[in-house]
């Protein structure tokens, strides 16, 4: 049986709608029909997928770990229809672990074989950039993996770089939201150990993902954020937060669970 007929089964088995599933899971209808639907081409990154089938497994009652096999195998059967990027059109939402390094040069080298070809007064000018510009692409792979800090955080998508924050005052009651060209500051720490803990920085303009594998109790973060941000982690329990230097914060619940500030009224 295939994935998306096991979750909506599961979920009918449950009696609910989708948008109840929505509403109970944090996780967007439209993604939630479309994984049911066995599409799942969402423009994701592969890890904020991995982990909102995961969530929405376990909310069905399903074999989390059996669920993301059947998902490895469905993605693995489309790979031949859905092409990966290669480093010539590199986007946010793109992971560095997933391009082609073997295809990296290819774009370039053969538009400068057709300028020789055609034009030989071209051919090296055409050449020299194609270089430089597959020299220039190497060189940010490198930057993000020897950037990706303690912890096992793995970078997955540029998310918003520091910028200055600007304090606003909010009517009393409520958390102050900065514009979605501004950044502010979101501290992460543990009290306990979190087996994963995914972050996602939904004011930017391309949303940025970075996902924490094995936290142990005492790990601290601190990261930019535009406007708003989502969660979801493995121990809510465990998991404390603090925004633009605030008192730190728990989060109600227990075990797996999203969470997404500031909170709607």
């Amino acid at each position: 049986m295939a994935i998306g007929q096991k979750l909506e089964e599961a979920r009918n088995r449950k009696g609910i709608s989708l948008r109840e599933a929505s509403e109970s899971t944090k996780i967007r209808g439209d993604y939630l029909g479309a994984f049911e639907a066995g599409q799942f081409d969402v423009n994701l990154p592969e890890v904020y997928l991995r982990g909102f089938i995961r969530l929405y497994a376990r909310f069905l009652g399903l074999d989390q770990e059996a669920t993301l096999a059947d998902l490895d195998v469905e993605l693995g059967n489309s790979s031949n229809r859905s092409q990966k990027k290669s480093l010539g059109s590199l986007s946010s939402s793109d992971a560095p672990e997933s391009v082609d390094y073997a295809n990296v040069s290819s774009p370039q080298v053969t538009s400068a074989s057709a300028a020789r070809n055609s034009s030989p007064s071209l051919a090296k000018p055409l050449l020299i950039v194609g270089i430089s510009s597959v020299l220039l692409l190497f060189g940010l792979i490198i930057y993000w993996v020897i950037s990706g800090g303690e912890g096992g955080e793995t970078p997955l998508a540029p998310g918003a770089g520091p910028s200055s924050i600007t304090e606003t005052n909010p009517p009393e009651g409520r958390p102050a939201v900065a514009p979605a060209s501004q950044a502010r500051s979101l501290r992460l720490s543990s009290v306990g150990p979190i087996n994963r803990l995914i972050v996602i920085d939904e004011g930017a303009e391309e949303q940025g993902t970075l996902e924490f594998p094995n936290l142990a109790s005492g790990w601290k973060k601190e990261l930019p954020f535009k406007g708003s941000f989502r969660l979801w982690c493995s121990s809510l329990e465990n998991l404390r937060f603090s925004v633009d230097g605030e008192p730190e914060k728990g989060i109600s619940g227990e075990g797996g669970g999203s969470f997404a500030w500031p909170p709607k009224p």
